[in-house]
């Protein structure tokens, strides 16, 4: 089982984290905000998926942000990733997700592999994406602000590619 570690400024990606958990109740045993995690409960884990929201200008949220140095600690080697973003594609529009390719480089300096990584920009209207790789977003993004309706067939798409991944690694 893995877990799910997140970021947040307002709670609104704590209920995201909560449906993701609630689609992949296979996958995900404890669903906890990354503020005061410790390096060794990731470590322990083989499967992990970690999200947060973008702020201002692609920032990761203040408690994302603070345990990012931590990272340096733990060996993500040999472990699956999988990562979701939130943002306002229309009032954040050229910097819309763009926290997520943060942890994305963090995650991949660290050893550990992206799963779930093609997820399609269709959909959306917004000007720039860091957290577009090769014409995708690298990991579930969801706009909760302008389009909270789509959420759940979101999360649910990803979900199955996620545990496409993960359940073919464990076989």
């Amino acid at each position: 089982m893995g877990k799910l570690f997140y970021g947040t400024q307002t709670g609104t990606t704590e209920g995201v984290a909560a449906s993701i958990q609630a689609a992949l109740p296979d996958l995900i045993s404890d669903v906890k905000n990354i503020y005061g995690v410790k390096p060794e409960d990731i470590q322990a884990c083989d499967f992990l998926i970690f999200g947060g929201s973008t702020w201002g200008d692609g920032e990761l949220t203040d408690d994302f942000a603070d345990y990012l140095p931590k990272f340096d600690s733990i060996d993500l080697t040999g472990k699956k990733v999988a990562l979701f973003a939130l943002g306002d594609q229309y009032g954040y529009s050229y910097n819309f997700v763009s926290a997520m390719k943060i942890v994305y480089d963090k995650v991949i300096e660290r050893g550990g592999e992206i799963v779930a990584a093609d997820v399609s920009t269709e959909g959306f209207e917004y000007d720039h994406s860091e957290a577009v790789i090769d014409g995708y977003f690298c990991g579930l993004v969801v706009d909760e602000v302008n389009q909270p309706d789509l959420t759940e067939a979101r999360i649910a798409s990803w979900a199955e590619k996620v545990r496409l991944a993960v359940r073919g690694a464990l076989v």
